[in-house]
């Protein structure tokens, strides 16, 4: 942690700063895929509150009974209807995951940076520039996963440039594993991608 002080102030920084329209406007944002996940959320929270647990959906979209969360992630799901039953409302809810979802996206790019062995200026530079692209910072609007699976792409740098360097230990291959498997639970299109195009290329 001390040797990466400065990258987690300046990091952190920037993240309150392109979260500091919300805060300032004391206002959450509904974004395009709002609905859907928020009603996931909400289902999860309701389950872990009521200790009623099922594989279809019986407190959202409605009260119809879809089968949603068994098949979209149902982990990470969890996990966030956990955190919104913690902190008790949509905004403070919207306020934290923002923070945490471009907190850890900037530092696995800045850690990615340092694994490819830039110096530390360009490591943070590198992921403040990342929190800037659309593709991360259009979660604020859009609530969509698949940023957040974008923004934890970096985590696979150090383990697949171990997969070449022909380190194939148990360990390596397992971190790997995880950091896919975790992916997966946000967008398996973005796993797909990931996991496609270096066999594409070794063809």
């Amino acid at each position: 942690m001390r040797k990466n002080k400065a990258a987690i102030i300046v990091i952190a920084l920037a993240v309150l700063l392109m979260c500091s329209p919300l805060l300032l406007n004391n206002h959450a944002l509904l974004g395009v895929d709002g609905y859907f996940q928020y009603n996931r959320i909400y289902e999860a929270a309701l389950q872990l509150k009521n200790h009623n647990f099922s594989f279809i959906n019986l407190y959202s979209f409605q009260q119809a009974g879809r089968v949603v969360n068994s098949l979209y992630s149902p982990l990470i799901t969890y996990v966030a209807g956990g955190l919104l039953l913690l902190v008790g409302n949509w905004f403070r809810f919207q306020i934290l995951t923002l923070f945490i979802v471009y907190f850890v996206s900037g530092y696995v790019m800045y850690a990615a940076g340092r694994r490819l062995g830039f110096s530390k200026r360009v490591s943070i530079a590198l992921g403040v520039i990342f929190l800037s692209s659309n593709v991360v910072y259009g979660f604020i609007f859009g609530v969509t996963w698949r940023s957040i699976a974008f923004g934890l792409l970096p985590l696979l740098v150090g383990p697949i440039l171990d997969l070449y360097a022909g380190d194939w230990q148990l360990l390596s291959m397992l971190k790997l594993g995880v950091f896919i498997g975790l992916l997966a639970q946000f967008q398996i299109l973005t796993v797909a991608l990931v996991v496609l195009y270096p066999v594409k290329l070794t063809h």
